[in-house]
C-alpha cells in the first residue's frame, strides 16, 4: 500500500478534534479543501468516510464530498492531509449531503466512493434496509466467558457485536464527542471527550472517556477500545460493559498529559485491559521485557483488573493507592497507569514503569496502605 500503509499496523493515532478542520492538499501543494467531519462506526472500530468541504478551493460554492480514509496521507509535521487528486477530479467526485446521511452511508454510495479513488474496501457495507441499520432491533452486546466480546450477530433479541467486516451505525465524530457513556447497570461513567483515529488504516484506535468524576479522581481520562462500546437503543448513549472496579484498574491519564497512543506497546495495553484483540499487530521487539510479561499474562492464574475484589474494603484500598500514585508529581505516565488489583485485602501491582525508583515508590505506597506483607509487586522496569 502507498506510504507504507498497512491495515494491520498501528500507523498513527491522531485526535479526531485535530483532524476536523485540517487543510487537505494534493501533492502539488494545491489546496483542495478541509476536513468537515469523520464518519465513523464505533461498534466495528472503523472510519467509514472522511467528509471534505471543498467550497472556495476548487472554484465553486460550498460542497461536501467524501473520500475513503486510506486515500489520505497525514503529514503530521506540517499538520496537513494529502489527497492524490487534481481539482478537476475532485469536482467530479461523488457528492455528500448531510441531510441524506443514511443514504450517503449505505452500501451503494460507499462502494461508489471507494471505487472512485481506487480503494478496495476491506469490509462489506450494509444495505440501507438491513435490520442492523434500521434501528428496530435489539443490539445488546455480550461477552464470552473469557470476557472477550462476542463477534457474531445472533437473531432476535440476543443480537450481539457485529463482525469487523460489517458496519452498523455510522455517526459523525463531532457528534460522538460529548455522548454520555454508561455501564450495563445504567450508571453514568462519563462522556466521550475525543476519538483517537488511525487514518491510514481507516480505524478508530480508542475512544477517550472522561471517567475521573465517576471514579472520584477529578480530571482523569480513560482510553477504551471502540469495539468494547455499543450504542444504547436510543442511539444517543454509549454502553460499556465494565464495572467501576475494572475502569479504575485500567489505563488512565491526566487531561493535560496524554500518552503517546501511536506506540503499539501503550495502545495494546489499553486493548488488553478490556480483553479486546487490537486490530494492529504489536512489534514484540519494541519492548525487551515483553516476553516474560506475555507468558505470565496468558496464565489463567495471573490476576487481571477483572479480578479486582467487589467488596467496599478492596475497592477503597485500590482507590487510595491509585490516588497516592497520581499525587506524586514525579511519576511518569507509565507509573500512573500501572494496574492496582486488590482481592481479599491482597494487592497486586502490575505493568511497566520507567525506573527502579518508581517501582520502589509504588510498592511503598501500596505497603503503607495495605501493609507490605499483603503486596505482590510485579511492576517491571522498561
Amino acid at each position: 500500500m502507498s506510504h507504507g500503509r498497512r491495515a494491520d499496523r498501528l500507523n498513527g493515532a491522531s485526535k479526531a478534534s485535530d483532524l476536523i478542520g485540517m487543510t487537505v492538499k494534493n501533492y502539488k501543494d494545491e489546496k483542495l479543501g478541509k476536513v468537515e467531519d469523520l464518519a465513523v462506526d464505533v461498534e466495528s472500530g472503523r472510519i467509514v468516510q472522511v467528509i471534505l468541504s471543498t467550497g472556495g478551493f476548487i472554484g465553486i460554492g460550498d460542497m461536501l464530498t467524501a473520500v475513503p480514509p486510506g486515500a489520505l496521507h497525514h503529514d503530521v509535521a506540517n499538520k496537513v492531509l494529502h489527497l492524490d487528486s487534481t481539482k478537476e477530479k475532485l469536482k467530479d467526485a461523488p457528492k455528500f449531503e448531510t441531510a441524506k446521511w443514511a443514504e450517503n452511508s449505505n452500501r451503494e454510495n460507499l462502494s461508489r466512493v471507494y471505487r472512485y479513488y481506487g480503494e478496495d474496501s476491506s469490509f462489506t457495507f450494509i444495505n440501507k434496509g438491513d435490520d442492523v441499520a434500521a434501528g428496530n432491533q435489539n443490539s445488546d452486546s455480550t461477552r464470552n466467558p473469557d470476557r472477550a466480546w462476542s463477534k457474531d450477530r445472533m437473531p432476535g433479541t440476543s443480537r450481539t457485536m457485529i463482525p469487523e467486516s460489517r458496519l452498523a451505525h455510522v455517526q459523525k465524530a463531532s457528534k460522538l464527542m460529548g455522548y454520555q457513556v454508561q455501564n450495563m447497570q445504567d450508571e453514568k461513567l462519563g462522556k466521550v471527550e475525543n476519538l483517537l483515529v488511525d487514518i491510514a488504516a481507516g480505524r478508530v484506535v480508542a475512544v477517550v472517556i472522561s471517567s475521573g468524576g465517576f471514579l472520584g479522581m477529578g480530571d482523569e481520562l480513560s482510553a477504551v477500545p471502540p469495539t468494547a462500546l455499543r450504542f444504547a437503543s436510543d442511539r444517543e448513549t454509549l454502553k460499556l460493559d465494565a464495572s467501576k472496579e475494572m475502569l479504575s484498574s485500567s489505563p488512565r491519564f491526566k487531561a493535560n498529559e496524554w500518552p503517546d497512543f501511536a506506540q503499539p506497546g501503550y495502545a495494546s495495553g489499553v486493548y488488553r485491559a478490556y480483553k479486546v484483540d487490537p486490530y494492529f499487530t504489536t512489534n514484540m521487539t519494541a519492548e525487551a521485557d515483553n516476553t516474560a510479561r506475555n507468558v505470565r499474562d496468558r496464565d489463567d492464574r495471573t490476576l487481571t483488573p477483572l479480578n479486582q475484589g467487589n467488596s467496599q474494603a478492596d475497592v477503597d484500598v485500590t482507590t487510595r493507592i491509585r490516588k497516592e500514585i497520581i499525587a506524586k508529581k514525579t511519576m511518569s505516565v507509565n507509573a500512573r497507569n500501572v494496574k492496582v488489583i486488590t482481592t481479599g485485602g491482597r494487592v497486586t501491582l502490575r505493568g511497566p514503569v520507567n525506573s527502579a525508583e518508581e517501582k520502589r515508590l509504588i510498592g511503598e505506597i501500596a505497603g503503607n496502605i495495605a501493609q507490605m506483607e499483603n503486596v505482590d509487586n510485579q511492576l517491571e522496569v522498561k
